[in-house]
């Protein structure tokens, strides 16, 4: 087996073992997750080559300690910290991209003054998918998540942004950008 084939079995593995460490303490406050993702962080920095790979094992890290923080946060403060660092990074993918704002609407639900965000940022989850072609699969199932999420967030008393007819969530409708159209106007005569 090749080495940097090791070195990414390495890095599942570690991140595994803390996972697992993590959910055996669960009165383990969001500090200790944290800190524990940040130390396993620095020693996988160590074993990386290139940028890419230090940039891929910094988002898995931010994406690992954003689930933590899903669990474990007792304030805004402590979500948005790990949430920022994920947006900092960049969303690895779609899918990455949408787990973050599933996540903090979810979170809305404690702190609710902060549900204008979560909504947000399922608006820009869902624009990002759909630039995904048709029949794709993680278009598909990406859009059925939004739609199962919107449901169940109204449930529970989360008020999404309507939807009017085939219009998408930013208002404008399928196929016509954002800008509003040109009108050339005669000259003075």
């Amino acid at each position: 087996m090749k080495t940097r084939e090791l070195f990414w079995q390495n890095v599942i593995k570690e991140r595994h073992q803390i996972l697992m460490s993590l959910s055996k303490n669960r009165a383990a406050p969001f500090e200790t997750a944290e800190r524990e993702y940040l130390i396993l962080q620095k020693k996988l920095l160590d074993g990386a080559r290139t940028d890419w790979e230090r940039r891929h094992i910094k988002r898995l890290i931010a994406q690992d300690i954003l689930n933590e923080a899903d669990y474990r946060a007792r304030s805004w403060e402590e979500f948005s910290r790990a949430l920022r660092r994920m947006q900092r990074l960049g969303y690895m993918d779609a899918d990455a991209q949408l787990h973050a704002a599933c996540l903090t609407v979810w979170a809305v639900l404690r702190f609710r003054d902060k549900e204008p965000l979560a909504w947000v940022m399922m608006e820009k989850a869902e624009r990002r998918l759909r630039r995904i072609r048709r029949g794709h699969f993680l278009r598909e199932e990406g859009l059925e998540t939004i739609a199962n999420v919107r449901t169940r967030a109204a449930r529970l008393g989360l008020t999404p942004p309507p939807l009017g007819d085939g219009a998408t969530p930013s208002g404008t409708s399928r196929g016509q950008g954002s800008r509003s159209r040109i009108r050339l106007l005669n000259p003075p005569a």
